[in-house]
């Protein structure tokens, strides 16, 4: 679709910009959970799994449990926590729940969902945390606040994050445990064989794309014919656009990046135009109501957006979208399987062409 739906240069977009300010807002501990604004991240987990879910069985786990765990994955993924911040919320979610959806349970405080987490600690509502991937969100986005995540103890990140009853301090209530985060500690082995299983399905995943994709000339251009050349009708704005974009060609298709050297396929247009100092949303869907309509194909122009369904998109709604760059040729971030190509006008909009728009 969009790669990620609204994320821009690196995390990216509106998206990057929303969770560098909780960032900066958060800044604490544990206990200052409540002063982010879970509604906001809540938001963000969903914009961040939705789209880009690994699907398969995961060894020792239930379908559901596995189901839980690739939405946890795809969301660390998304937010820029990477297969560290990923193994971190496997272990939390196993420790809390043993990758169970868990509801209310009479004595537990109101804790609920995956992570075991409580409105009254500031994360979010009742629904919010037992839908997975909001209280995914919440997590990856919590553990990001926490300065040096990434270079303390996994298991001491853990506990900065969930603020836990069993803090590691001796005691009958806590099994005894010596190390601060020890709960959790005690899964993060496992952690990590999960999310090796998981990230060994990467192929199986959806991460937007187009269906179909051939190339319009050699495998070793990318798909950019011999002799070919921008348009001489091109205006100097449509021709660096274009221009940055050939050279992106064979750069790998990444969910959510908008580069330097990996993008989706609304990263790959919105940094295309943006060297021309043309603004651009991170979001095919946003892309579908930048600058202006094109009434049909014979009008259309060198630079301009063209929107497909994709592979999980509509008509009404597209899920793809590559820039023209004349002479019949549409490039974009195809899929993760070819990256960066050129293909014909007629193989690109082989599954419908949803609209055209002049942004420059």
């Amino acid at each position: 679709m969009y790669g990620i739906a609204k994320v821009g240069v690196g995390l990216a977009g509106a998206f990057g910009a929303l969770v560098l300010g909780l960032v900066a807002l958060a800044g604490g501990t544990g206990s200052s959970v409540a002063a982010q604004g879970a509604v906001a991240v809540s938001v963000l987990g969903q914009l961040a799994a939705d789209e880009c879910v690994a699907s398969g069985p995961v060894p020792t786990l239930s379908a559901a449990q596995a189901a839980n765990a690739e939405t946890i994955v795809a969301a660390a993924d998304a937010l820029g926590a990477g297969d560290q911040g990923a193994q971190i919320a496997l272990m939390v979610a196993y420790t809390e729940s043993s990758l169970e959806n868990l509801g209310s349970v009479l004595g537990n405080d109101g804790s609920l969902g995956l992570f075991q987490q409580r409105a009254a600690a500031g994360w979010g509502t009742a629904s919010e945390e037992q839908d997975p991937t909001d209280a995914a969100g919440m997590f990856v986005q919590r553990l990001l606040t926490v300065a040096d995540w990434q270079s303390i103890a996994p298991w001491l990140a853990a506990q900065d994050v969930q603020d836990s009853a069993f803090d590691g301090v001796p005691s009958a209530s806590n099994h005894g445990s010596s190390v601060i985060g020890g709960n959790y500690k005690a899964n993060w082995d496992l952690a990590g064989t999960f999310e090796e299983e998981i990230a060994a399905l990467a192929d199986r995943r959806d991460c937007g794309g187009e269906n179909g994709a051939v190339p319009a000339g050699p495998a070793s251009s990318f798909g950019l014919p011999a002799g070919y050349a921008i348009p001489s009708d091109a205006t100097p704005a449509e021709t660096v656009a274009i221009t940055y974009a050939i050279s992106k060609l064979g750069d790998a298709y990444v969910w959510g990046a908008a580069g330097p050297d990996s993008f989706d396929c609304s990263g790959l247009t919105m940094m295309s135009w943006a060297q021309a100092g043309v603004r651009l949303e991170h979001y095919t869907g946003d892309q579908m109501l930048e600058g202006t309509q094109v009434a049909g194909v014979g009008a259309i122009s060198p630079g301009d957006l063209v929107l497909i369904p994709g592979t999980d998109g509509t008509l009404a709604n597209p899920g793809h979208v590559g820039l023209y760059i004349g002479d019949g040729l549409v490039l974009s971030a195809t899929d993760p399987a070819q990256g960066v190509i050129v293909q014909t006008w007629a193989n690109f909009t082989a599954g419908g062409l949803s609209g055209i728009r002049h942004v420059g």
